[in-house]
């Protein structure tokens, strides 16, 4: 391994676990979106369809850390865009929560 590489390491890693986080919670998104379908909650299961493709679409495009130099280095947009994910999957959480509670 040459010393450039042993360098960036630890950015591919870092890289690499905010999209395989943001890409989980995008399939929870998922599941709660088949979920409210089975349970009979139409416009939840299509709000939550459409809230889970876009959140796979902004789980698979999240782009890689800069690696060409150290000082570039800044995993900022991962995070956020791994929020942005994690956030809309609680949104259909909630969504299929809240749906099935009203019909009790």
């Amino acid at each position: 391994m040459s010393t450039a590489d042993a360098r960036r390491a630890p950015v591919d890693r870092t890289s690499l676990s905010w999209q395989r986080t943001a890409m989980h919670a995008a399939i929870v998104a998922l599941f709660a979106a088949v979920t409210s379908f089975q349970l009979g909650e139409p416009a939840v299961a299509i709000s939550a369809a459409v809230l889970a493709g876009v959140t796979i679409i902004v789980g698979a495009t999240t782009p890689r850390v800069t690696r060409s130099d150290v000082e570039q280095r800044d995993p900022w947009m991962l995070m956020v865009r791994t929020v942005v994910v994690l956030g809309a999957s609680a949104l259909v959480a909630l969504m299929l929560v809240v749906a099935v509670a009203l019909e009790l």
